[in-house]
């Protein structure tokens, strides 16, 4: 497909996950490197989605961190670390995915961590209506644990040269200066999410893939 205006892939993709009809909310995954492009899309589409009124519930990721002993405890640069420990895969499973699911009970909890405070969070759950779409983003997201949990999984193809670019103006204000971004980039979230679209080929997984490269005129490719 050629390269678009981005109000028209938006809408190419809120009308499609609009179509989509099942017993229970439509769960949309939205994966990608860091600083892809993930949480704008989602944030895009949640605003598409609720021009046609459907109720859109958005949560990612970062509501899902491991404290940071968990995280960091193979050592703050460890790639097999930053694979293996940066996520509650079962807390995002029993929190959101299960409950929004089949046989779920429709009462889930958006978050149980607060990424910038580095402290837990406690929340009341949330009831949803069973025609809801849940927009779920974040990076590694198509793995074994939960992958199968969502019924319909977008990605967002962006080149790591670009992603770093948007991650040095995104990014800098967190890290607190240029050389621990570039240190964290490319020593440890890059290497890792390497080996994850190696091991894990979300390409193959995705029902469509968005690149990214140029936010204003995307492209979309769709596999099923």
């Amino acid at each position: 497909m050629d390269h678009q205006p981005r109000k028209d892939i938006l809408q190419t993709v809120a009308h499609r996950l609009a179509a989509i009809k099942l017993p229970h909310p439509l769960r949309v995954g939205i994966d990608g490197v860091s600083a892809s492009g993930k949480t704008v899309l989602a944030d895009e589409l949640a605003s598409v989605l609720r021009e046609m009124n459907r109720e859109v519930i958005r949560t990612g990721m970062d509501g899902f961190h491991h404290p940071p002993e968990i995280r960091h405890r193979r050592g703050s640069m460890s790639v097999e670390g930053y694979l293996d420990d940066s996520f509650d895969y079962q807390a995002v499973r029993k929190s959101v995915l299960d409950p929004l699911g089949p046989e779920g009970s429709l009462s889930y909890l958006p978050e149980i961590f607060d990424h910038e405070t580095e402290t837990a969070k406690q929340s009341d759950p949330v009831s949803a209506s069973s025609d809801a779409i849940l927009l779920f983003e974040g990076v590694m997201l198509f793995r074994k644990e939960i992958v199968n949990a969502f019924d319909y999984r977008i990605l967002v193809d962006t080149s790591f040269e670009v992603a770093l670019e948007r991650a040095k103006t995104r990014d800098l204000k967190h890290f607190g200066n240029m050389h621990t971004l570039l240190d964290k980039y490319t020593r440890r979230f890059f290497p890792g999410q390497k080996r994850y679209l190696a091991e894990y080929q979300p390409g193959a997984k995705a029902n469509v893939i968005m690149v990214n490269d140029d936010p204003d005129h995307p492209e979309l490719k769709f596999n099923r």
